[in-house]
């Protein structure tokens, strides 16, 4: 299915046990905020830009590393001179670098009974991507340690569980019309993942 430059997605993570308002729209706030500072890298004849317009015309490993690690340069140096907490910015950089590679932005994060992610697609086939991402499991890896490190930066009064000790669940509804509900457990102790597929 052909989906237009431009589309919006909205990714859903769900915690558990859920970390209560205040610090889940803490979490929202830090990934909104990394997601703006991002999109502004994004102008005409920027580092940002060359690198993508390089990935796109590259078709080895070594170059598609290169940059990888050029983007990850570019985005932790942006989030540091914005101001986010230095150990906090390699965990949000690798979310935004593997975004940024797939033709995907954060466009906002909101936060409710859930962790919402507004996601815009900057190409044809960044839907597909996205998909990809979910389903291996990359995106949530990415996104679970971001998590991790969130919770580990916190007072620890504001802590009520280790930062290992909960689980993140990914959802969204694709262009197709197919709900996808990964559910994949991380904690301290062992490792899990089920699909669950239900045609809406």
């Amino acid at each position: 299915m052909h989906v237009l430059t431009g589309s919006a997605v909205e990714l859903q993570m769900v915690l558990s046990p859920s970390f209560g308002h205040p610090m889940e729209k803490d979490l929202s706030d830090l990934l909104t905020r990394a997601g703006r500072i991002v999109s502004q890298m994004k102008t005409q004849h920027s580092t940002v830009i060359a690198l993508l317009t390089r990935l796109k015309q590259s078709s080895s490993a070594l170059e598609k590393e290169e940059v990888r690690l050029g983007l990850k340069q570019e985005i932790s140096t942006a989030l540091e001179a914005d101001g986010i907490p230095q150990d906090l910015i390699n965990a949000i950089t690798m979310v935004f670098v593997n975004m940024a590679m797939n033709d995907i932005e954060l466009v906002c994060a909101v936060s409710g009974h859930s962790i919402v992610l507004h996601l815009r697609f900057q190409s044809s086939d960044a839907s597909s991507r996205l998909r990809e991402m979910v389903q291996s499991g990359r995106l949530h890896s990415l996104l679970h340690v971001a998590t991790e490190q969130f919770i580990q930066s916190q007072p620890q009064s504001d802590v009520v569980f280790q930062a290992g000790d909960f689980t993140l669940s990914l959802s969204y509804q694709a262009p197709e019309g197919t709900f996808v509900t990964p559910v994949i457990l991380l904690n301290a102790n062992s490792t899990g993942r089920c699909w669950k597929m239900m045609k809406s």
